[in-house]
């Protein structure tokens, strides 16, 4: 497995044990269970929905700068060799 995915499983893993705890060790689950299910699926559609966006964002900066970036080089390798027709002129 990558070291991208360990981690991932590991935080999942670490997620899970502090849910345990809390609901185990406080009276957190009696007032989650005073609630209708559907308000929870909500509440997680929007987290869902937030940390997706976030990630996308992200993603779409990086593959921005690379593009940025290849332009610049073939902006840079244009002026190189306009400057050697320059001096190939003199």
């Amino acid at each position: 497995m990558s070291d991208q995915i360990k981690q991932r499983l590991a935080i999942a893993f670490l997620a899970v044990l502090v849910l345990v705890f809390v609901v185990t060790q406080t009276s957190l689950l009696s007032f989650f269970a005073q609630e209708p299910w559907w308000v929870y699926a909500v509440i997680l559609g929007i987290l869902i929905s937030g940390y997706l966006s976030l990630k996308y964002l992200l993603e779409d900066k990086r593959q921005e700068q690379a593009w940025i970036e290849q332009e610049g080089h073939v902006f840079m390798e244009r002026l190189e060799e306009a400057k050697l027709k320059k001096e190939q002129k003199q």
